[in-house]
């Protein structure tokens, strides 16, 4: 015997209304290819130019390709941005899931077991090669290895926490995202630039994703944005500790590396020097204008509810 009112609303809930969702066991692959093919795409680029001969590379260095750059230049940076990038990408696929806890045990399993075979294949290949510098490889592997981690914890609180908790988790991401768009053309290293356009339009779409249907979420863009202001010396500090991991450098020491990344830090944090205000003013500018369509769309939906509501006690003809 069927109720009238759970009828209709069934009725209501048809393929078209609810968002596209994927089970759980698909974010394994989902979320392993995620880091590497499309974190890592510059690299992935960058060999496939070399291999191709779009760029001068002799045989040798076309047959040491790694599957991430534990041995390139700028290796750092590339390594930051690219694995940073790719852990985001690959928690924030967790939001695909239908459950999404679900999701996210997925997301860590696929993202972990990719990082498993492509770093270690990387490490096995660079200490192989002769004159290796054990204790660098083992430390760009460190990094590699800690970018991934930090990028899947804020993909994950971008796939699954509050507007405004996924608003500051698109910090990093922004500050890191020109880098990785100019390491896609020939040439370039995924070194991050501030290219003050870039960071405009992604600065904007990253605030404007932090609001949901309350325009009070918008307060959550003040410890977002002092966030991205801090993490706008990612590219100077990068540049200070990238010289102690190159070739014939003296022996690494944390202290020394830390020392070393502080006083940049310190001197872009509290100085507009290395902050193109043009681009905070553009970037805030298209994140209301994102916001409001955010806030728009979810107005709409929530009358379609009501509406949806008052027809569940409707009379059935």
């Amino acid at each position: 015997m069927s109720n009238g009112a759970t009828d209709t609303v069934t009725e209501t809930l048809t393929s078209n209304d609810l968002p596209a969702r994927v089970s759980g066991w698909w974010i394994l692959p989902i979320s392993a290819v995620a880091w590497w093919a499309i974190g890592f795409l510059p690299w992935i680029l960058h060999e496939i130019a070399r291999a191709v001969g779009l760029r001068p590379a002799s045989l040798e260095e076309i047959n040491a390709f790694t599957p991430i750059p534990l041995a390139a230049e700028d290796v750092v940076a590339s390594l930051v941005t690219m694995s940073v990038i790719g852990g985001v990408l690959a928690g924030a696929s967790a939001r695909l899931a239908r459950h999404r806890g679900g999701g996210a045990v997925a997301a860590v399993c696929g993202t972990l077991l990719a990082l498993a075979v492509a770093g270690g294949a990387a490490w096995l290949q660079v200490n192989a090669a002769a004159g290796a510098d054990d204790a660098k490889a083992d430390a760009l592997l460190a990094i590699a290895v800690g970018g991934t981690l930090v990028g899947l914890v804020l993909g994950l609180l971008v796939a699954l926490a509050p507007a405004p908790v996924r608003a500051a988790a698109f910090a990093l991401p922004v500050v890191l995202a020109d880098g990785w768009m100019w390491g896609l053309l020939p040439g370039h290293t995924a070194v991050p630039q501030g290219t003050w356009w870039v960071f405009a339009v992604v600065l904007g779409v990253a605030l404007g994703l932090g609001v949901d249907r309350n325009p009070l979420q918008m307060l959550g863009w003040l410890p977002a944005a002092g966030l991205v202001w801090v993490l706008q010396a990612s590219a100077a500090v990068l540049d200070a500790v990238s010289g102690y991991f190159e070739p014939g450098a003296a022996p690494l020491s944390i202290p020394v590396v830390l020392d070393a990344a502080v006083e940049p830090l310190r001197a872009t944090t509290f100085s507009a020097d290395g902050h193109d205000l043009g681009g905070w003013v553009v970037g805030l500018l298209l994140g209301v204008a994102v916001a409001g369509l955010r806030l728009t769309r979810g107005a709409e939906e929530e009358d379609e509810d009501e509406f949806d509501e008052l027809r569940a006690f409707a009379p059935r003809q």
